[in-house]
This record gives structure tokens, sequence and C-alpha cells, in this order.
């Protein structure tokens, strides 16, 4: 006997800025529902006691899926201030020939 998936039949609410996190997570919440003691009666959870983990990260995406989203813009950066000092000193050229890479190896 297969299972629909509870994501496939509920719709989305208006606040969900990330459906599929919310439809992926709704979907541990409804498969790690706890028993009539509390305890997360879902197989993977056997003797697990209280809110298992998955059910508890289910249940934190849930609510980042939901989260506003934000309405003011980010200020914009603002320019540099102070004063930096700029030297015109450029190293000297390469001029070609051979020597070692480190002063003390030959």
């Amino acid at each position: 006997m297969s299972r629909e998936r509870l994501s496939l039949t509920a719709a989305i609410p208006d606040e969900v800025i990330n459906p599929l996190l919310w439809r992926l997570a709704l979907d541990v919440t409804a498969a790690h529902q706890p028993d009539r003691d509390g305890n997360c009666r879902n197989l993977q959870c056997v003797n697990y006691r209280g809110m298992c983990p998955a059910a508890r990260t289910a249940r934190h995406a849930i609510n980042l899926a939901q989260q506003a989203r934000p309405t003011a813009t980010p200020p914009a950066p603002q320019g540099a201030r102070g004063r930096a000092a700029v030297t015109t000193h450029r190293p000297a050229r390469f001029r070609g020939g051979s020597r070692p890479l480190h002063p003390h190896s030959r």
C-alpha cells in the first residue's frame, strides 16, 4: 500500500517564501508525529523519548520557509572615508639570469 505525501495535497500558505523547503519539512513533520506518550512513533526513532531531532529540525525548517521577506532595501554602501597613502614605488623588473630560489640553496 503506497502512502501519499501530505505536501502534495496541502495548500502552501501565502507567507511561505521557500515552497520546496516547506513541503519537505511538512512531510518530515508528518512522518515523525508523537504517540500518546509524546514520543516519536516513527520506526527510525525507536526508543527515542520526546520530540525526535528530525521533528525538531523539520519544525525549524517550516519556520525558516515562512520567514517574512525583507521589505526595506538594504542601505547603499558608503564611499571610503579618510585618506590612504599611495606609493609610486615600483619594484625592479626581472632582468633574466638564473639564481637560486632560496638564498641558502646552491
